[in-house]
């Protein structure tokens, strides 16, 4: 076979990759993981929203689906009451240019709720970078109390965790941002879509929402995006992170792995992961 050939073989098998890549459905059904299972969804009545399905697992010393008790609340959130974002990194122990994003709404009254933007796994099915470039894993955004979403990271995988303060303009826009990102949960409940890891995974998802609330706030090609291991850094360079210090020290201030082991599973868990020591003046 000349070259011409096998580059006309070659060129015939990317374009049946990627026919067969757009034609593939998106799964609605499986035997999906058990903390994958249940698909979070939310209503709107004015200023209150009420999420169904908020995760609440429990883990009895390994995130196995034999350890590991489901379960959920319906929870009524007053979006007037919403005062913080949080931001939070999870860098992967196996390959420091990867990380999982996700982030965490504050409200007056002590309530706190995780969206985590993940890909949906089967039960025996192990997440991987490169098969998540391909129409592998459906995409999911899962509602989840602290006590789950970040100790489950902490505590369990033993995971380094980052929870940054994010600086936002108005609560406005706190609001439309969560508004945002429940709208689309309630989308993916009836349209699913593809997860991908190089565009369309949990830190880009952040962005989209983002420039949802406020056009161009981040560029729309950007290093952390893809690499998502440069997800805080990007967003301390881009002034997103609520603080003076820099990037080194706010690391070191806001990484809440050890207290939150010290902590353990208690009903104050969110308040007392954030109890830092206050920056310099």
């Amino acid at each position: 076979m000349n070259p011409r050939q096998i580059v006309l073989v070659l060129g015939v098998l990317l374009l049946v990759l990627v026919i067969w890549q757009i034609a593939k459905p998106v799964p609605t059904t499986g035997d999906w993981q058990k903390a994958l299972s249940v698909l979070s969804t939310a209503e709107f009545n004015g200023n209150l929203v009420t999420v169904k399905n908020v995760r609440n697992f429990r883990y009895e010393g390994a995130e196995t689906e034999e350890t590991s008790t489901p379960s959920y609340y319906d929870k009524t959130y007053d979006l007037n009451k919403l005062t913080r974002v949080w931001f939070i990194a999870d860098p992967f122990k196996e390959n420091e240019l990867a990380a999982h994003t996700f982030v965490s709404f504050e409200f007056s009254n002590g309530d706190f709720l995780s969206i985590t933007i993940e890909a949906r796994k089967l039960v025996g099915q192990k997440y991987s970078l490169i098969k998540g470039a391909f129409h592998t894993y459906p995409l999911m955004y899962i509602a989840a109390d602290e006590r789950d979403s970040i100790l489950v990271r902490t505590n369990i995988r033993k995971d380094q965790v980052y929870l940054y303060p994010v600086k936002t303009t108005t609560p406005q826009k706190a609001r439309a941002l969560l508004v945002d990102m429940l709208e689309e949960m309630n989308s993916l409940s009836v349209k699913p879509q593809w997860y991908n890891t190089i565009w369309d995974n949990c830190t880009s998802r952040i962005a989209y929402h983002i420039n949802r609330v406020t056009p161009h706030r981040i560029p729309d090609l950007n290093l952390a995006s893809f690499v998502t291991g440069f997800a805080d850094r990007f967003a301390y360079d881009e002034g997103l992170i609520d603080t003076d210090l820099s990037f080194e020290d706010a690391r070191t201030k806001f990484a809440i792995t050890k207290k939150a082991q010290e902590i353990g599973r208690v009903d104050d868990f969110s308040q007392k992961i954030r109890e830092f020591t206050p920056e310099p003046r």
